[in-house]
């Protein structure tokens, strides 16, 4: 009986391997393709599909609330936001935003949220700033003058990072509020600073 068995399913597995495989989409943004200068939110449908594929509100930073399309909205490891500069065609995307330490969404040059900040400091190819810890734009990355600025496409990297219990401890408070910190301080290094949320802009004029 077991060799009967195993013979079927020998037999039908060349049947098997010829049927199409639906193709799966690939957890990866480019400023071009369906994340290009001139996506528009029928387009993700297409490839994600209507179930996927939702517009809704999103919270923003400072208690704010903005119209997005989400892809994979209930799933924090595959979510990803979209405005628009054209909100009622939900057309030409203004601002992506990924965010969650393990969310999969890969971006240009190898982005992706849990990097730490040396990582994106090598990416950027030099050192940048980012903004002290515990306030609403709390460790925001200034990366001006760096390849990230702009990147092939088109867009620009935005990024926020995030360092264990949410602020430093009581010797480094000079790392909390509104300063800017190098990326390669010493002691702002010893705190591991992390990638949790990472933007792709495009300018309005170049839409």
């Amino acid at each position: 009986m077991k060799r009967f068995v195993l013979l079927s399913l020998l037999l039908a597995s060349p049947a098997l391997a010829q049927q199409p495989q639906t193709p799966q989409p690939r957890y990866e943004i480019a400023c071009r393709g369906q994340f290009g200068p001139n996506a528009t939110h029928a387009d993700l449908v297409k490839i994600y599909s209507a179930k996927n594929v939702t517009f809704e509100e999103v919270g923003r930073a400072e208690g704010e609330k903005a119209k997005a399309t989400v892809i994979f909205a209930k799933d924090p490891a595959r979510r990803l936001e979209i405005e628009w500069f054209d909100g009622k065609k939900r057309a030409r995307p203004s601002v992506i935003t990924v965010f969650g330490e393990n969310n999969r969404w890969t971006g240009p040059l190898g982005i992706k949220n849990g990097l730490t900040i040396q990582e994106i400091e090598k990416i950027a190819g030099k050192p940048f700033r980012i903004n002290g810890f515990a306030f609403d734009v709390a460790g925001y990355a200034h990366v001006e003058g760096t390849r990230l600025e702009k990147l092939p496409g088109g867009c620009a990297f935005g990024g926020h990072f995030e360092i264990e219990g949410g602020q430093p401890p009581e010797h480094l408070k000079r790392f909390i509020g509104e300063v800017e910190i190098p990326s390669d301080d010493k002691d702002l290094l010893t705190l591991k600073p992390k990638l949790w949320l990472w933007t792709l802009s495009y300018p309005a004029g170049e839409n």
